[in-house]
């Protein structure tokens, strides 16, 4: 009996015995977390728009351990962007290093500025548990946000003369313009600058630069005026520019608002066309008074994307971009553009229905194959009265994002319309005399 009782003690010894060999490794308590916090800038704090500047965030372990492969990630939603060479992800810790316990690791980027508005800006931190050697997730990570804004800083409004004033071309004519600091900065050293192309110029003895001095925040300056004579017939763009300085620094272009009006000068005819956002297929219904491509889209050119003109004659593609090497100098009467544009704006072109005297009518020649034709009228008029002694096989149009077919089942009326352009298919070589 007593062998018995002895030999179930010592086999519940040596379970016991191996129970606690087998179970410390498995007992170990803690676990990494990660935590960030954007140090700079702060919450809501104002910034130039178009400036750079420094975001600063520390990771901490909050954990009660050691934390291995320690990165941050910089997230941004707004018109800012990581400056050139930044990257987005950067590695803190690497091994054999370690973030211990309660310790702290500091990154930055730069940031671009590239507009106004608000501008969402989170860190996010990463890295891997020491001890379970895997991927720190959930409730262990923590991210930290910031929005700032970035502010437009000066703002000019010409208060005269209105837009589209008309004056005859012998007229000297007043420029008056007013500018405001609209933001919650105070500004200094401002200056504004009278531009002027086309048809205007100063006149003589006036400086197109004026001084305004320094400007607190939404506080204006007013009655800033220069004298301009008109130098020809045409549409001319006036254009003040306001520049100045913030805390020492220059503002930056994005943080300006410059002011632009078109005044009307001479004798001719205005006529409209309407442009919509993306594509469209244009022509002339006048013969513009310059012809040049800048001075035909002058009043458009801040959203034109590109222009293109398809010359079949040469069988090529001519283009033209604001700001860059173009092809493409000129648009006349009598040929189609495909014209792209970054918003809807009317084009105003300033023409006139028939030529000069003793000049000839104008006249277009066209080829066999498919030609960019335009409409040189100022209303409606049948294709087979517009294109009468040619011809033509086929013709397309297209207006507001869509083709349509002249004749067509959609669309029935064979006029063509003032301002569209038109593909036509020829068979033969020929000469439209609008």
């Amino acid at each position: 009996m007593m062998k018995k009782i002895f030999s179930i003690v010592f086999a519940l010894a040596l379970v016991l015995s191996f129970s606690v060999v087998a179970t410390p490794v498995s007992a170990q308590q803690g676990y990494a977390e990660l935590v960030a916090n954007i140090t700079a800038p702060m919450n809501g704090a104002a910034i130039m728009g178009g400036d750079e500047f420094i975001v600063t965030a520390n990771v901490t372990n909050n954990g009660s351990i050691k934390a291995e492969t320690v990165t941050a990630t910089i997230g941004i939603t707004g018109n800012a962007t990581l400056k050139a060479g930044q990257l987005a992800t950067k590695v803190l810790v690497t091994s054999p290093n370690y973030l211990a316990a309660n310790g702290t690791v500091a990154v930055t980027w730069t940031l671009s500025c590239t507009g106004g508005g608000a501008v969402n800006i989170t860190v996010t931190p990463s890295g891997i548990d020491f001890l379970t050697g895997g991927l720190i997730v959930g409730s262990r990570l923590h991210s930290n946000s910031v929005i700032i804004n970035q502010q437009k800083i000066l703002q000019v409004a010409i208060v005269k003369p209105a837009n589209f004033a008309t004056f005859n071309v012998t007229n000297d004519f007043e420029v008056t313009a007013n500018v405001t600091n609209i933001s919650s900065l105070n500004a200094t050293g401002i200056t504004l600058t009278i531009s002027i192309d086309r048809y205007a110029a100063l006149k003589a003895g006036e400086v197109a630069t004026r001084t305004v001095g320094d400007l607190a925040s939404n506080a204006t300056a007013t009655n800033f005026t220069w004298t301009v004579s008109c130098t020809g017939d045409g549409f001319s763009r006036i254009t003040v520019s306001p520049s100045g300085k913030v805390g020492g620094t220059t503002i930056p272009a994005a943080a300006l608002m410059a002011d632009t009006v078109t005044v009307k000068q001479g004798v001719f005819d205005p006529e409209p066309i309407d442009l919509v956002a993306g594509w469209n297929l244009i022509s002339l219904p006048l013969i513009p008074l310059d012809s040049s491509i800048s001075a035909v889209l002058a009043g458009i050119l801040d959203n034109v994307i590109s222009v293109w003109h398809y010359d079949a004659a040469a069988k090529r593609w001519y283009s033209f971009a604001p700001g860059a090497s173009s092809d493409l100098t000129s648009m006349r009467d009598g040929k189609a553009y495909w014209v792209n544009m970054k918003a809807a704006q009317p084009l105003t072109l300033a023409g006139r229905k028939n030529a000069v005297p003793p000049a000839l009518p104008p006249t277009y020649d066209v080829v066999v194959g498919w030609n960019m034709i335009g409409l040189k009228a100022t209303n409606n008029v049948t294709a087979p009265d517009y294109l009468e002694g040619t011809k033509c096989v086929r013709i397309y149009g297209y207006k507001n994002g869509t083709w349509f077919l002249i004749p067509g089942p959609d669309y029935d009326d064979p006029e063509m319309e003032p301002g569209l352009g038109y593909w036509v298919a020829f068979t033969e070589p020929g000469t439209i005399y609008p």
